[in-house]
């Protein structure tokens, strides 16, 4: 053996690293096992070491959150720290099983992070280190084959979906559980039942279909209650939620009945036997769920035996039409007054609880609040304080002009006159009343009176708009501080300004 043969055998054997991964769409010769024997004799060719060796069965390669794939990411981050190289390679059959990313320049981030810590990433297919070495076209051929990767799983995608959408409208089900109070059927090619599928489980033939039929020794009598207790018994979502947990009956995930659940079995087509697909959609190796619009769903009605009688399913339906039809205020108030009248008081969660009543996101919109819905209901009584304190004003000033919805005195300041009713809230009561923030409405005039009918003002609020940051103000019967900051017993605080300013009033016409 001659010196040139010694120090060859003495040069120090290239390190790398075995990654393979395959999906559960790849052939059979794409496993990992078979991917490794193949890294291995490369290696052996190469007089390469395998120190170490990443794995990704069953998994997409569409992104790159992959449990062994960021595991030997990180096993690159960490080599060639000390004096000695200890990692020269990352070692992949071919670019589809690096990653079929649907963006090259994800696949080409990766690659450079590894560059970076001194380590190429090397494809078998592409052959020995020193024919890739002398193969300066080599770079083109990746980037042609990671295109080639992506599109695969880009088109193989799009078949699965196209796919599925017929199936669905074949009266089929595509896939997922079985939606509560239903079971899965399996059935052959034929259409012969097969058997019921057990959760999670797999059809026993790839060819075979699968269609939904009522759990009746199940929980489908659990889904029949609901509808009528909603449709015959009128009760609110929230009261059959609380019926039902009384009952000790779990929901469909477990725990507690709440009624956002009720309301999703209620407005489920898929109970009166209709096959519904491609509800929701996501981009290829993204999370973000994208809900389709109504119009883009797949429906096949009749598909299966229906777990509730379409009629009752109908009128459920009518019953969220109404809800969603907006009221005007007139509507609102013909609805609140009676629940007024029985309770003595008015709140959100008193309306929620009672059918047919007005949203909370319909009384905001249409009055900017339930206290100012409720005064609404007493228009004689806000109109009759109105014109009383409106005379006090006229009695003392000398010039007294009606402008809009305010009054100009002496043509130098302007009031606006705002009626408050005692609205009930638990054991007291309190004084709702809007600050006007417009410039035209220097003090804003909140008038507090005893009782709905107006027998007594009980004191003035005078709150300036420019010094005001809440437009709503609310002072309790408890709100000692701010009635001692704010309340004014009668009306001279403001006669000491008209007073002055009537002077100057005689002096000045209107144009």
């Amino acid at each position: 053996m001659n010196r040139w043969e010694r120090k060859r055998k003495q040069k120090k054997r290239k390190k790398a690293l075995c990654y393979t991964r395959h999906s559960a769409e790849d052939r059979q010769e794409n496993s990992c096992e078979i991917q490794r024997d193949a890294i291995f004799n490369w290696a052996e060719q190469n007089d390469v070491e395998i120190i170490a060796v990443y794995e990704d069965p069953g998994v997409s390669g569409v992104t790159a959150n992959r449990e062994g794939f960021q595991a030997l990411m990180k096993h690159v981050q960490q080599s060639n720290k000390g004096k000695e190289k200890d990692l020269d390679y990352v070692v992949c059959l071919d670019v589809s099983r690096w990653g079929r990313f649907q963006n090259i320049d994800q696949s080409a981030v990766y690659k450079h992070q590894c560059a970076q810590y001194g380590v190429k990433v090397k494809f078998v297919v592409h052959g020995d280190l020193s024919a890739g070495e002398k193969n300066e076209f080599q770079d083109v051929q990746v980037i042609l084959e990671e295109k080639m990767a992506g599109r695969y799983s880009a088109e193989l995608s799009r078949k699965v979906l196209e796919g599925a959408k017929k199936v669905s409208m074949q009266g089929y089900r595509a896939g997922g559980p079985a939606p509560f109070g239903t079971l899965r059927l399996e059935l052959n090619n034929q259409s012969v039942p097969v058997g019921i599928m057990e959760s999670k489980q797999y059809k026993c033939n790839p060819n075979n279909r699968v269609k939904l039929a009522p759990d009746d020794k199940g929980n489908a009598g659990v889904v029949k209650n609901i509808f009528d207790l909603f449709v015959q018994q009128h009760h609110t979502e929230k009261q059959i939620a609380a019926i039902l947990n009384e009952q000790n009956i779990p929901a469909p995930m477990g725990g507690k009945w709440r009624k956002e659940g009720i309301r999703r079995i209620l407005q489920d087509e898929q109970y009166v036997g209709s096959v519904v697909y491609y509800k929701t959609r996501s981009k290829l190796g993204e999370k973000k769920i994208i809900r389709n619009p109504r119009e883009k769903w797949i429906r096949t009605p009749g598909s299966y035996e229906p777990v509730v009688d379409p009629v009752l399913f109908d009128e459920a339906q009518e019953i969220f039409r109404q809800r969603n039809k907006r009221m005007s205020r007139e509507e609102i108030l013909e609805k609140i007054r009676p629940v007024y009248i029985e309770y003595g008081m008015l709140s959100y969660a008193l309306l929620s609880e009672l059918p047919g009543m007005p949203s909370k996101h319909e009384i905001v919109r249409a009055f900017g609040s339930l206290p100012e819905a409720f005064h609404s209901l007493y228009p004689d009584t806000i109109e009759k304080t109105q014109n009383k304190v409106q005379k006090m004003i006229e009695k003392e000033a000398n010039d007294v002009l009606e402008f809009e919805d305010f009054l100009i005195i002496n043509q130098l300041f302007t009031i606006k006159i705002v009626p408050v009713l005692p609205f009930p809230r638990g054991y007291g009561f309190e004084w709702h009343f809007r600050i006007d923030k417009r410039s035209d409405v220097d003090i804003t005039l909140g008038v507090p009176l005893r009782d709905c009918q107006g027998s007594e003002i009980l004191g003035y609020f005078p709150r300036l708009g420019i010094l005001t940051g809440n437009s709503l103000d609310c002072i309790a019967d408890s709100s000692t501080f701010k009635i001692r900051l704010y309340g004014q017993p009668d009306l001279r605080f403001i006669l000491d300004p008209i007073h002055w300013t009537n002077s100057y009033s005689k002096e000045t016409k209107y144009e």
